[in-house]
């Protein structure tokens, strides 16, 4: 799983982070690492002689500190925007997952926030995996993103390349949450997905807990994380929704307000499928 991973760095970017994120993709399948750092071409700073050369000076330092503790790595610095850049090296090197940060200076840069996290999202056809960057007391730390995973489907075909997703995670860690969101009129037929999905993650040796909600699927999935102290949601990029395109709306407002990180994962199995 995830054998090969794109992870968007930048040169100011502290190592121990670095290092306890990849540590924790190798234990789940990760075996080689491209680390990214794109120079903004609307950036004067980020292009100047003096930057990039210390820029790649730092990268490779990175480089040599994980390769120092074990890991396949190797370094791309792009010129460019961040997420088209993200999309085209995944694509190219033929990876399983794209990593990145979604808020401060712990693993990336300010500029992953929010609008790239969702625009790279919407480029690539490899799962991303927006790692929460928070330093509030009681949040989890890095090294920890698939300790507790939790998988939010409506159970339609678009879900279904995470819901194999989230077992395997299941099958890593050993427990799974399994939440599904629907209106009173659909909750019989809620509640037989949720058995029917618990009974495929049993089978496999994985705990699975099933909730089953009924209000605002984004407002409930953040909810739900937060109360049962999630480390990851896995969520399909486009539900069943009329309005869902390139990437559903209900995955963005999961994006931009769930207290965890995020598993985002197309519905197009490709490549990255193990």
């Amino acid at each position: 799983m995830f054998e090969h991973t794109v992870v968007a760095v930048h040169f100011e970017s502290p190592y121990q982070p670095l290092l306890d994120a990849l540590g924790e993709l190798h234990k789940a399948g990760a075996r080689r690492f491209t680390l990214v750092d794109v120079l903004r071409i609307d950036d004067p700073d980020d292009l100047s002689d003096s930057h990039r050369a210390e820029a790649r000076r730092r990268l490779e330092q990175k480089q040599a500190d994980l390769q120092s503790a074990g890991f396949d790595v190797d370094i791309q610095q792009p010129v460019g925007f961040p997420a088209p850049e993200l999309a085209k090296i995944g694509r190219g090197y033929g990876a399983q997952l794209i990593l990145l940060g979604s808020r401060g200076e712990g693993l990336l840069r300010e500029f992953y926030h929010g609008s790239t996290v969702l625009e790279l999202a919407r480029q690539t056809a490899l799962p991303v995996l927006m790692e929460r960057i928070d330093s509030r007391a009681g949040s989890y730390s890095h090294g920890e993103t698939l300790h507790r995973p939790m998988l939010a489907t409506d159970f339609s075909e678009k879900a279904g390349s995470a819901q194999s997703l989230a077992l395997d995670l299941g099958e890593q860690v050993g427990e799974l949450l399994a939440l599904h969101v629907t209106d009173e009129a659909n909750r019989t037929g809620g509640q037989e997905g949720l058995q029917q999905f618990a009974a495929q993650a049993e089978a496999r040796g994985v705990r699975v807990t099933t909730r089953l909600e009924t209000g605002t699927a984004s407002r409930v999935i953040r909810n739900v994380a937060e109360q049962e102290g999630c480390t990851v949601t896995v969520i399909g990029k486009r539900g069943d929704g009329p309005r869902d395109l390139a990437l559903g709306t209900t995955a963005q407002e999961v994006c931009r307000n769930c207290p965890c990180s995020v598993l985002l994962v197309p519905h197009e199995q490709g490549i990255w499928t193990r």
